[in-house]
């Protein structure tokens, strides 16, 4: 069994290239990562060929989580569309039974946008890229994204109640992770209200430094906030980052590493999942720098 203390690696790294099973597998080792986490943009049929090839090599590279069907195209809990919302839902859910099939501990789930100002985040990032993106013109957002958003956390409410009975029937617990764009439920405030109203559920939170940096830089949410909401999180991802660009290597980006560990409990694992602009050769530089 490898050391816990070390990070997990997320398989994000071998998605767009489709890495052969065997390599991805090479690559977690040569970075020494503790467990492997599946991405939620694996494709399907590569993904259930790494699950095999894991099972077949034993305790050499466990499965810490597997991520919920997750990317651009792919159906959101919180979709307004019916059609989608229940697409989802089925996806999410045929992951939680996977996992229990598996005995993967964790299944992280992304809820998706709120639909009625997701059209809004281009204009949002390339003003923040332009330097454009005033604190009074990110208020703004920010309360036009609140006010629209109960039917979205309503709606989140409804799939984690189901998904969290089948992660209990499942023996995993049911991971929420924090948004990386203004416009993704939950915010912190909604992760409190999800949690007080599934009171008692296998749900908690998956936080994401990165994630939480740009909400953070952009104006949306303070570091603090969202590391307060995540502060029982039992699972980290774990990087560096500057503004959009992470995660990136400890020491690499802006963030005060040492200062956000403070916040997270001391039982949590740490996950890299690396920025997408990052070579394979690089990632496992990074994951010595941990």
């Amino acid at each position: 069994m490898r050391d816990i203390m070390r990070p997990a690696l997320s398989t994000v790294f071998a998605t767009s290239a489709e890495r052969p099973p065997a390599a991805i597998i090479e690559t977690c080792l040569q970075a020494e990562a503790s467990a492997v986490i599946l991405d939620g943009a694996l494709p399907p049929a590569l993904g259930e060929r790494l699950v095999a090839e894991l099972e077949r090599r034993g305790d050499e590279l466990p499965i810490l989580a597997i991520e919920a069907p997750a990317g651009a195209r792919t159906p959101r809990l919180v979709a307004a569309d019916r059609e989608e919302a229940r697409a989802a839902l089925a996806a999410a859910t045929a992951t939680v039974r996977r996992a229990g099939e598996l005995r993967v501990p964790f299944v992280v789930v992304r809820l998706g946008e709120v639909p009625a100002v997701a059209a809004d985040w281009p204009h949002a990032r390339d003003q923040f890229l332009r330097g454009a993106l005033d604190e009074s013109l990110a208020g703004r957002m920010r309360a036009a994204r609140d006010a629209a958003a109960e039917q979205a956390v309503d709606g989140a409410v409804r799939a984690l109640e189901r998904l969290a009975r089948e992660s209990e029937r499942a023996g995993s617990v049911l991971l929420v992770r924090n948004g990386r764009r203004y416009i993704d439920v939950p915010s912190p405030r909604e992760l409190d209200r999800l949690r007080a109203e599934l009171a008692g559920a296998p749900l908690l939170p998956a936080g994401d430094v990165a994630a939480a940096h740009l909400q953070d830089v952009m104006g949306f949410a303070p570091l603090a906030l969202t590391l307060a909401a995540c502060a029982d999180a039992p699972l980290w991802y774990w990087g560096d980052a500057c503004g959009p660009v992470g995660a990136l290597a400890p020491g690499r980006g802006i963030v005060d590493l040492a200062a956000a560990r403070a916040s997270v409990a001391a039982h949590a694992r740490l996950a890299f999942s690396p920025w997408v602009g990052l070579g394979v050769d690089e990632v496992v530089e990074s994951m010595s720098r941990f």
